[in-house]
Protein backbone atom coordinates (compact mmCIF):
# COMPACT_ATOMS: atom_id res chain seq x y z
CA UNK A 1 0.00 0.00 0.00
CA UNK A 2 2.84 2.40 0.87
CA UNK A 3 4.28 1.89 -2.60
CA UNK A 4 0.90 2.60 -4.21
CA UNK A 5 0.57 -0.94 -5.57
CA UNK A 6 -2.67 -1.70 -3.68
CA UNK A 7 -5.66 0.32 -2.51
CA UNK A 8 -6.00 -1.61 0.75
CA UNK A 9 -4.46 -4.50 2.64
CA UNK A 10 -7.22 -6.80 1.39
CA UNK A 11 -6.65 -5.65 -2.19
CA UNK A 12 -2.95 -6.43 -1.79
CA UNK A 13 -3.68 -9.85 -0.30
CA UNK A 14 -6.12 -10.77 -3.06
CA UNK A 15 -3.63 -9.74 -5.71
CA UNK A 16 -0.65 -11.35 -3.94
CA UNK A 17 1.18 -8.04 -3.53
CA UNK A 18 2.52 -8.44 -0.02
CA UNK A 19 6.03 -7.02 0.31
CA UNK A 20 8.04 -9.73 2.00
CA UNK A 21 11.22 -7.72 1.41
CA UNK A 22 10.24 -5.09 4.01
CA UNK A 23 12.10 -5.57 7.27
CA UNK A 24 11.35 -3.62 10.44
CA UNK A 25 14.42 -2.15 12.13
CA UNK A 26 13.91 -2.96 15.78
CA UNK A 27 16.56 -0.43 16.87
CA UNK A 28 14.48 2.29 15.23
CA UNK A 29 11.27 0.94 16.74
CA UNK A 30 12.91 0.95 20.18
CA UNK A 31 14.00 4.56 19.63
CA UNK A 32 10.38 5.44 18.85
CA UNK A 33 9.14 3.60 21.94
CA UNK A 34 11.68 5.33 24.18
CA UNK A 35 10.29 8.74 23.21
CA UNK A 36 7.52 8.19 25.75
CA UNK A 37 8.30 9.63 29.18
CA UNK A 38 9.58 7.28 31.86
CA UNK A 39 11.36 3.96 31.76
CA UNK A 40 10.76 1.73 28.75
CA UNK A 41 10.48 -2.02 29.22
CA UNK A 42 9.90 -3.71 25.90
CA UNK A 43 9.17 -7.36 25.28
CA UNK A 44 8.88 -8.96 21.85
CA UNK A 45 7.20 -12.31 21.27
CA UNK A 46 7.86 -14.68 18.41
CA UNK A 47 8.76 -18.18 17.35
CA UNK A 48 12.10 -19.44 16.12
CA UNK A 49 12.60 -20.84 12.65
CA UNK A 50 15.78 -21.52 10.70
CA UNK A 51 15.10 -18.36 8.69
CA UNK A 52 14.53 -15.93 11.58
CA UNK A 53 17.16 -16.73 14.23
CA UNK A 54 18.99 -13.49 13.42
CA UNK A 55 15.80 -11.53 14.07
CA UNK A 56 15.76 -12.48 17.74
CA UNK A 57 19.43 -11.50 18.18
CA UNK A 58 18.61 -8.18 16.47
CA UNK A 59 15.68 -7.67 18.86
CA UNK A 60 17.77 -8.45 21.95
CA UNK A 61 20.58 -6.16 20.79
CA UNK A 62 18.03 -3.38 20.23
CA UNK A 63 16.98 -3.62 23.88
CA UNK A 64 13.95 -5.89 23.71
CA UNK A 65 13.45 -8.81 26.02
CA UNK A 66 12.83 -11.71 23.66
CA UNK A 67 10.25 -14.38 24.45
CA UNK A 68 10.03 -17.19 21.95
CA UNK A 69 7.49 -19.99 21.83
CA UNK A 70 7.83 -23.24 19.97
CA UNK A 71 5.86 -23.72 16.80
CA UNK A 72 3.13 -26.32 16.69
CA UNK A 73 3.47 -29.73 15.07
CA UNK A 74 2.33 -28.30 11.73
CA UNK A 75 5.06 -25.65 11.84
CA UNK A 76 2.61 -22.81 12.46
CA UNK A 77 2.87 -20.29 15.27
CA UNK A 78 0.85 -21.40 18.26
CA UNK A 79 0.19 -19.82 21.64
CA UNK A 80 1.65 -16.46 20.59
CA UNK A 81 -1.35 -14.30 21.49
CA UNK A 82 -2.02 -16.12 24.75
CA UNK A 83 1.65 -15.94 25.73
CA UNK A 84 1.68 -12.19 25.19
CA UNK A 85 -1.61 -11.62 27.04
CA UNK A 86 -0.52 -13.84 29.94
CA UNK A 87 2.76 -11.97 30.34
CA UNK A 88 1.09 -8.57 29.93
CA UNK A 89 -1.51 -9.35 32.59
CA UNK A 90 1.04 -10.80 34.99
CA UNK A 91 3.37 -7.81 34.70
CA UNK A 92 0.63 -5.17 34.81
CA UNK A 93 -1.34 -6.58 37.73
CA UNK A 94 1.73 -7.62 39.69
CA UNK A 95 4.00 -4.63 39.15
CA UNK A 96 1.92 -1.94 37.44
CA UNK A 97 0.32 1.20 38.79
CA UNK A 98 -2.24 3.00 36.60
CA UNK A 99 -1.14 6.36 38.05
CA UNK A 100 2.44 5.78 36.93
CA UNK A 101 2.60 3.19 34.15
CA UNK A 102 1.63 3.60 30.53
CA UNK A 103 1.28 0.52 28.32
CA UNK A 104 2.09 0.54 24.63
CA UNK A 105 1.08 -2.44 22.54
CA UNK A 106 2.68 -2.73 19.11
CA UNK A 107 0.15 -5.04 17.52
CA UNK A 108 -2.96 -4.82 15.41
CA UNK A 109 -4.74 -8.13 15.98
CA UNK A 110 -8.29 -7.88 17.27
CA UNK A 111 -7.56 -10.80 19.61
CA UNK A 112 -5.92 -8.25 21.93
CA UNK A 113 -9.09 -6.14 22.23
CA UNK A 114 -10.44 -7.84 25.41
CA UNK A 115 -7.22 -7.36 27.41
CA UNK A 116 -6.80 -3.77 26.21
CA UNK A 117 -10.41 -3.00 27.05
CA UNK A 118 -9.96 -4.48 30.55
CA UNK A 119 -6.71 -2.61 31.20
CA UNK A 120 -8.32 0.69 30.20
CA UNK A 121 -11.36 -0.08 32.40
CA UNK A 122 -8.92 -0.69 35.26
CA UNK A 123 -7.44 2.78 34.82
CA UNK A 124 -4.37 2.07 32.72
CA UNK A 125 -3.51 4.18 29.71
CA UNK A 126 -3.00 1.83 26.78
CA UNK A 127 -1.67 3.09 23.48
CA UNK A 128 -1.74 0.86 20.42
CA UNK A 129 0.89 1.42 17.73
CA UNK A 130 0.43 -0.41 14.47
CA UNK A 131 -0.12 0.06 10.77
CA UNK A 132 -3.38 1.78 9.81
CA UNK A 133 -5.09 -1.54 9.06
CA UNK A 134 -5.11 -2.52 12.77
CA UNK A 135 -8.35 -4.04 14.02
CA UNK A 136 -11.05 -1.41 14.45
CA UNK A 137 -12.13 -3.01 17.75
CA UNK A 138 -8.57 -2.86 19.09
CA UNK A 139 -8.14 0.77 18.05
CA UNK A 140 -11.41 1.70 19.73
CA UNK A 141 -10.60 -0.20 22.95
CA UNK A 142 -7.27 1.58 23.41
CA UNK A 143 -6.82 4.92 25.14
CA UNK A 144 -5.04 6.05 21.98
CA UNK A 145 -4.09 4.61 18.60
CA UNK A 146 -1.17 5.86 16.53
CA UNK A 147 -0.55 4.55 13.05
CA UNK A 148 3.00 3.61 12.18
CA UNK A 149 2.25 4.26 8.50
CA UNK A 150 3.92 7.71 8.49
CA UNK A 151 7.08 6.02 9.82
CA UNK A 152 7.22 3.16 7.31
CA UNK A 153 10.43 4.43 5.68
CA UNK A 154 11.98 5.50 9.01
CA UNK A 155 11.37 2.08 10.55
CA UNK A 156 12.71 0.11 7.60
CA UNK A 157 15.87 -1.92 8.10
CA UNK A 158 18.45 -0.41 5.78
Amino acid sequence: MAKGMARSLEDGRQRGLLDFAYRLDLYRLMTLLRQAPGETKAVVFGSVTDANQGLWRHAANAGFEVVTVERGFSGKEKRMDTSLVTRLCRDVYRFGDPRRDHITLVAGDGDYEPVVKQLVADGFTVTVLYWAHASRELREAASAFHSLDPYIADLALA
